[in-house]
Formats: C-alpha cells, structure tokens, sequence
C-alpha cells in the first residue's frame, strides 16, 4: 500500500508536467466563489465510477435542472440542492467554456442507468447533467441530495474538460456524511484533499447550496512529443485475466462480448483510453511505456515491445501483481 501512494503521488506530479445543453450566461445569478489565491490547489483525481452516463448520451435531457425532465409535469423527490462553484487554473485563473459534467443517485440511492437494478426509480430526476462555465469560470446545477448507494458515503461525480487542459474526473462529498470516514474512495486520499472534496451544505434564499471550487492542470506543449503517444495507439484485445472478465464487462453493461477490447487513442500529446464498460477517458503519462489512471479503478498500463522494439501489447494492471494481458490487432 505504501509503494502503490508513492505512485499515486508521483503520477499526480507528472500530471503538472505533461458544447452541449446548459450553458450558462453572464446575467445567471452565481454563488460568491471567494477562490483566494491558496485555495487553488489541484483537486484529487478520483474514480470514474460504474455508472459514468457520458457513455450514454441519448436522452435529450441533459440541462442543469436535474430535478424536472423536459416534457414531464412532475418534480424530482428528496431534498433540492443548488450544486454551483468556479473553475480554475492553478494561478487562480477563471477558466471559461470548460464542460462540467455531473451524474449521481437519486433521493433512493439509483443511477440513471439502463445496468443500475438497486434501488427505487424517480422518472422525474434526470441523473445527470452538462453546464459550460461562464467568463467567471462559473457552473450551476440544480440536483438532489444523493441517496445512499452501496457502501459508499453521499457524493456528486464530476468530469471536467476544457481545451489545453487535463481532463479531470473527481467525486463530491458532504460534509458530516454519514459514510465519509468508512468510505473506501474517500480514504483513500490525505486529509487535506479529503478537505478539498468535501464541502458543506448551507442555507441561502431558503434553499440548500453546496459550493465546489475546482483546479484544472494545463497541458504544457512538448512535455510528451504526439509521435511518442502515437506509437500506443491501437486496439487491444484483453486475455489471461486473473478474473472472468467477460462476467465482469457484462455485469457492467448487460451486453456479451466475444473479445474485450480497450481501444487507446490520441489527441495530439494525451492518451486516451476506451473500454466496453467505461467512456473516454485521459491517460496519464508516468514513464516511458507507462500510463496510469486513477480515475478507472486506480488502473495503469505497462506496453510491452517485441525483438523489434515495436509495441505489441500491454498489461492493464489493477495493482503490482494483478493485470490482464492485451495483444496489439493488426
């Protein structure tokens, strides 16, 4: 365990090295950020999740009221929350057009998921939702209290992205939860980023507001040359897993696949890699023939290279000890 935080420390201090519905204009009214220069610190990448619905993008319905769907008369259950903060670089700069997404439970502790089978349904809460922040760096929502899904404490999963900068996938927590300090995700972090992911839910014009500030790291041009990145891209078909993964790739979806393919493509310098039973997600460069992502189950790859210095598959590991191998497809 030691060993794999001192990794974990050292990929996200690599990581400063290497439009849709909901936008939101200048006349909305915002909660006070206050971000002070100290409290730009990079926000903690965290689990991406089992139910991440950018997968999933054919409902119309996406705003920043999560609490009404378009076309219905009814209202979502559960206490009504207004989920608002400011996107920043590290110097404290306002980031406009980045992309916020959010999904969560509903009051009864369900996904908005076609593969989520626990818990009761509200057909009028719309499970998640996209803003685009404002020239102050400004998002909203309008959601509901989470209920309580699992063993996990109440929390908010978010994805962010914005153009020259690294995508960032986190989880909100409240404060005084009742599961924050047997919650596996949360624990995982120091205390002082646990500070950063969990805020307090205040009373404002007779509703309840939670504020979440959060840090994104740029990319710096030439850290990583785009031919070096290339050279990882493909399509892996995964075998030898030290689990039946294709019980686990249909738990996750429903659906039956013959091969598990992770396909790995690239955006310049970034790594970006794609399985059956997760969206789109950034790859962090670690070292060479290295990749990790803390956001997909603290996974990380290692490319393994033939007689000829090819890359010709890798190993998806989820600790030292436990991966599963992929040849490159021709």
């Amino acid at each position: 365990m030691a060993d794999k935080e001192q990794n974990r420390r050292k990929f996200l201090a690599n990581l400063s090295m290497t439009v849709g519905a909901g936008i939101l204009s200048s006349n909305i009214n915002m909660v006070d950020s206050g971000v002070e220069m100290e409290d730009c610190k990079n926000t903690p990448i965290l689990d991406i999740g089992p139910f991440a619905v950018m997968q999933y993008r054919n409902q119309a319905d996406h705003d920043i009221d999560l609490t009404q769907i378009k076309g219905k008369n009814g209202v979502a259950q559960g206490q009504h929350i207004i989920v608002s903060g400011k996107i920043t670089d590290k110097d404290c700069k306002p980031l406009s057009s980045a992309i916020v997404e959010i999904w969560q439970a509903n009051h009864f502790g369900r996904y908005t998921h076609e593969f989520d089978n626990k818990g009761e349904i509200d057909s009028n809460f719309q499970g998640w939702g996209q803003a685009i922040t404002n020239e102050n760096g400004e998002y909203r929502f309008k959601t509901v209290l989470p209920g309580l899904y699992g063993n996990r404490a109440r929390h908010i999963h978010f994805k962010i992205s914005r153009r020259d900068y690294h995508e960032l996938t986190t989880q909100l927590f409240f404060e005084g939860g009742e599961r924050n300090n047997t919650d596996f995700i949360l624990n995982y972090l120091t205390h002082d980023e646990q500070l950063l992911v969990t805020k307090a839910l205040t009373d404002k014009d007779d509703q309840k507001h939670i504020e979440f500030n959060i840090t994104m790291d740029k990319i710096i041009p030439g850290a990583i040359s785009e031919k070096a990145v290339k050279e990882y891209t493909g399509k892996y078909v995964l075998n030898n897993a030290p689990f039946d993964i294709e019980s686990f790739a249909k738990m996750l979806t429903g659906n039956t696949y013959k091969d598990i393919v992770i396909e790995l493509t690239n955006k310049k310098s970034l790594l970006f890699m794609k399985t059956p039973f997760s969206p789109k997600i950034e790859m962090g460069w670690y070292a060479k023939d290295e990749y990790q992502s803390w956001a997909f189950n603290n996974t990380f790859i290692r490319f393994k290279r033939n007689e000829k210095g090819k890359i010709a598959g890798l190993r998806l590991h989820f600790d030292e000890e436990n991966y599963v191998e992929g040849f490159k497809k021709k």
